[in-house]
């Protein structure tokens, strides 16, 4: 247990030592994993390489970093369409449901509606309805089956056998940028406040002013109401949520390294950054969703009664976005105001 004034070295002589054990620990994990492969390793190994590439042989670190993305990609997909019709499945089976003993939200201009008002979700006796779910359940299960056919070749690629060859060389011998340098463990904390400051200039760019009001997405599954439209520029605001997503494990996974100095003392904020990593997870799981019902709705010679259910599932799935990132906005001030990203014992980059 340390002071106030000490600093819990947990006995690392270098930086470079102790990123090569985390490394090492990252890299034992996923190799004692296969032929099964563990995509929070892969990840936890690119953030590391990420986040404190300036000591690694840069060729070598990139190079790796390309390979771990191409992996994670590849074997995410599966994975991702399978919780991608999961949740499609239970939208419009929610939207669909009849049963008037699962309780009705109530919305601010009628709290206390009368009980003959609850009708099921918007689009319970939709004819549309049973081709919708169909069509989703054939569209994305073919697309799990090639998704799973493209990760067994790349399991089965010399890329991967490449890979897991690196992955051993992180056991033994870190390719370092200076092989004789010796710097003292406290310089990764420089790192890690850089990872903060990067994560605090990208949730800057987020439009976390029109997330500051609930949604009450459940309402599209118990009142009939009209279907939501998605906001003009939702497409475009994704991409600024996804960077957000990866800035939060980055530097998530940076001070993670850094652990071994600070001790307990990264315990509130790796807690505060998976909560706001999972906000994240969930707003993109959501918009993958609302993009596969999109894309469903497009296929050409289905009814207009089809295509309208998939635009409520649509609509439903941009709620489930809009409803996460509300979460998030209300989470990150009190991270923030936390006094982690100004920690004195990181060392400021600027």
């Amino acid at each position: 247990m340390t002071t106030e004034n000490e600093t819990p070295l947990a006995g690392a002589s270098s930086a470079e030592g102790l990123l090569a054990a985390d490394l090492a620990d990252q890299a034992g994990r996923f190799l004692r994993a296969l032929p099964d492969v563990d995509l929070g390793t892969l990840r936890r190994v690119d953030g590391a390489l990420h986040g404190f590439g300036a000591l690694l042989e840069p060729i070598w670190a990139e190079t790796l970093r390309g390979d771990l993305a191409a992996l994670v990609v590849t074997l995410g997909q599966e994975r991702g369409y399978t919780r991608r019709l999961a949740r499609l499945l239970a939208a419009v089976d929610s939207l669909t449901c009849t049963d008037a003993s699962v309780p009705t939200p109530r919305t601010a201009a009628d709290p206390i509606g009368p009980a003959e008002a609850v009708v099921g979700g918007l689009l319970a006796h939709h004819p549309g309805a049973p081709k919708a779910r169909a069509m989703l359940e054939r569209q994305l299960t073919l697309a799990r089956s090639r998704s799973h056919t493209a990760a067994l070749q790349e399991l089965g690629s010399s890329r991967f056998h490449s890979l897991a060859d690196r992955m051993t060389l992180l056991v033994s011998d870190l390719p370092l940028r200076d092989p004789v340098a010796s710097n003292p463990p406290e310089h990764l904390l420089g790192h890690a406040a850089r990872m903060g400051e990067a994560l605090e200039l990208t949730v800057s760019r987020l439009p976390l002013s029109r997330a500051v009001q609930p949604y009450n997405g459940d309402a599209l599954h118990r009142v009939p109401v009209p279907a939501a439209e998605p906001t003009p520029s939702a497409a475009h605001e994704d991409a600024a949520w996804t960077r957000a997503g990866a800035a939060v494990r980055y530097a998530r996974y940076a001070l993670e390294v850094c652990r071994p100095l600070l001790g307990e003392r990264t315990d509130q904020p790796l807690a505060g950054l998976a909560e706001l990593a999972g906000h994240l997870e969930q707003q993109q799981e959501a918009a993958d969703a609302a993009e596969a019902a999109a894309l469903a709705a497009r296929t050409p010679r289905i009814t207009p009664a089809t295509a309208y259910v998939l635009g409520v599932v649509h609509a439903d799935q941009r709620l489930e976005v809009e409803a996460a990132r509300h979460a998030f906005s209300v989470s990150w001030p009190a991270f923030h105001s936390s006094g982690w990203l100004t920690d004195p014992w990181l060392a400021r980059s600027t």
